[in-house]
């Protein structure tokens, strides 16, 4: 599992995606068992984390606590299993699991607490295919556009995605993913560039692309260029629902 996918499972319990978003989660959900797998260790662990924590205002405390509310969630877990029908392999697994969560838990509580923002509890991109409008003569391009992508291998999917815009300049689609690659490598100038291009043009993604552009500041730590992004998204927009919860932190 990676530091996404953890995001995604907290993202889906706080009823932050979108119903499109949703499917897609609930279909991994059912096709992926070690998706599926991690995920119930991750509800199960958050629900008992509320329980334990609660409403603490003590950061410090909260900090200190968490190892060992994490400890005894797993020595409990393991009292609970049945040892001889659990194989090594998925104790190794459950233990590179839990790390993974005590540490990403520790991430989300305490920026809870803290009220700080940050890119990564954003950038959930969601997942595209670009061969639903695709011609014969590059499908086999967009196809590893679309993988390279949703597998959040960005450096790959921006070289692509230049091949594309060789052949296609003004797909605003292309541009648009073209710059979400380039937020995640941290290549701001052109990222920002093309976005803003996207938000003064008339597109169907005009409202996306300020949306990714205030993601942008914030990766960047430009809160007020951020804010005042934030404040242009109109409330019929999809984003609408996350750039206020982003306001909100960053006020």
């Amino acid at each position: 599992m990676q530091e996404q996918d953890y995001i995604l499972f907290e993202n889906y319990l706080s009823g932050d995606l979108s119903s499109e978003e949703i499917t897609d989660f609930e279909n991994r959900i059912n096709t992926d068992e070690d998706f599926k797998q991690a995920f119930t260790i991750y509800k199960e662990l958050s629900a008992h984390l509320e329980q334990e924590i609660g409403n603490e205002d003590n950061t410090t405390d909260f900090r200190a606590n968490l190892d060992s509310i994490s400890h005894r969630y797993f020595t409990k877990l393991d009292i609970e299993e049945n040892p001889v029908e659990v194989k090594k392999t998925f104790s190794v697994y459950k233990l590179a699991v839990a790390a993974s969560i005590a540490l990403i838990m520790g991430f989300f509580v305490f920026n809870q607490f803290s009220g700080g923002a940050d890119y990564y509890d954003f950038n959930n991109h969601g997942t595209i295919d670009f061969t639903e409008r695709s011609s014969e003569d590059n499908v086999g391009l967009l196809i590893k556009t679309t993988k390279a992508f949703n597998n959040k291998e960005y450096k790959e999917a921006k070289s692509y995605l230049e091949d594309l815009l060789k052949v296609n300049p003004e797909n605003v689609e292309y541009n648009f993913y073209y710059a979400i690659t380039n937020i995640e490598l941290d290549n701001f100038d052109q990222a920002d560039s093309i976005l803003g291009t996207i938000v003064n043009g008339n597109s169907a993604y005009k409202n996306k692309a300020t949306w990714y552009l205030a993601l942008s500041k914030l990766k960047q730590d430009k809160e007020e260029d951020c804010i005042k992004l934030l404040k242009q998204i109109p409330e019929d927009a999809d984003d609408y629902s996350q750039a206020l919860k982003l306001l909100k932190k960053l006020k």
